[in-house]
């Protein structure tokens, strides 16, 4: 019992930065020998872009979070539009489409992305998608 209070304790009491560079640990795929593995050493942005998302958007590992960003990846990436297993019956050549699509895709668009710090504006800003008005 104390055992589990202490670390429930410990746990609480780390960071954001600390559970953002577990969950970088966690989560490493890379096997480059200058990558760290701590994201918040390689990228000065990472910091600032956690600290804009709420809480429970925040992928720390074992997280609603992290639940919400698988959530979004399979929905932004279905299982359908790159494995011919998940899609109804195809033809040879269908299948054969679809295996061309994914390897173009993987290599082309797939991968990181780039953020940019936009520098302050006082104007508030509306996306037509969304009900919501940003800053």
């Amino acid at each position: 019992m104390l055992v589990k209070k202490r670390f429930q304790m410990s746990r609480s009491c780390l960071s954001p930065a600390s559970r953002i560079r577990i969950a970088a640990d966690v989560h490493r795929h890379s096997t480059s020998d200058d990558d760290s593995g701590c994201v918040l050493e390689e990228y000065s942005w990472v910091h600032m872009y956690f600290a804009c998302l709420p809480e429970d958007k925040i992928p720390y590992v074992n997280s609603v979070g992290e639940k919400w960003r698988t959530r979004q990846l399979q929905y932004q990436l279905p299982a359908q539009d790159s494995d011919p297993r998940y899609c109804g019956k195809l033809s040879a050549e269908e299948e054969a489409e679809l295996t061309q699509f994914e390897a173009e895709r993987k290599k082309e668009c797939l991968g990181r992305g780039i953020i940019k710090q936009l520098p302050y504006d006082s104007k508030r800003r509306h996306c037509h998608q969304v009900s919501a008005i940003f800053h």
